[in-house]
């Protein structure tokens, strides 16, 4: 739920901040991250009732914030939407079985995440910008440690048992 919290307090920061193309861009996110808590919800992953209190807070703590000043708004989105990715690298740093992560979807975060720092830089808005610092590295790290997996162990697993019908 970070990443869609992290989503819900970029949306906020865009509408104070007048930065639309932020707003429009973690709307699309705030979709596929909710469809993804939506499954989770429905797996028994976690609770609705987490899930709830998580977004409620969130949104208070993002109006709260944002109603006080960009300012304050802009270093919370920055640390709840910034890393997010940590944990994925921190586990890809002490595994070097990564046969399941996906190098052209962590390439493409790094190239996004390249894109949004030079649009914060070229828009003079550093909280923009700033997310990128964290994300940049560690998704080029677990690019190349997925890469250095796939080499390894090959893209794919091989099922050792015909599975039960």
């Amino acid at each position: 739920m970070q990443s869609l919290s992290g989503s819900i307090l970029w949306v906020v920061y865009g509408i104070v901040a007048h930065t639309y193309l932020v707003v429009t861009a973690n709307v699309m996110t705030i979709v596929g991250f909710g469809t993804v808590t939506i499954a989770l919800v429905r797996h028994r992953v976690v609770s609705w009732q987490r899930v709830l209190v998580v977004l409620t807070a969130v949104i208070a703590i993002a109006v709260v914030a944002g109603a006080v000043s960009r300012d304050v708004l802009g270093p919370i989105a920055v640390v709840v939407g910034g890393t997010g990715i940590v944990p994925q690298a921190i586990r890809a740093a002490r595994t070097t079985h990564l046969v399941g992560v996906s190098v052209a979807t962590f390439a493409m975060v790094v190239v996004m995440s390249v894109s949004w720092g030079v649009y914060g830089l070229m828009i003079g808005d550093f909280f923009v910008a700033m997310p990128n610092v964290v994300i940049v590295p560690s998704a080029l790290f677990i690019m190349l440690r997925a890469l250095q997996s796939h080499n390894r162990y090959g893209k794919t697993t091989d099922a050792t048992a015909v599975p039960a019908r």
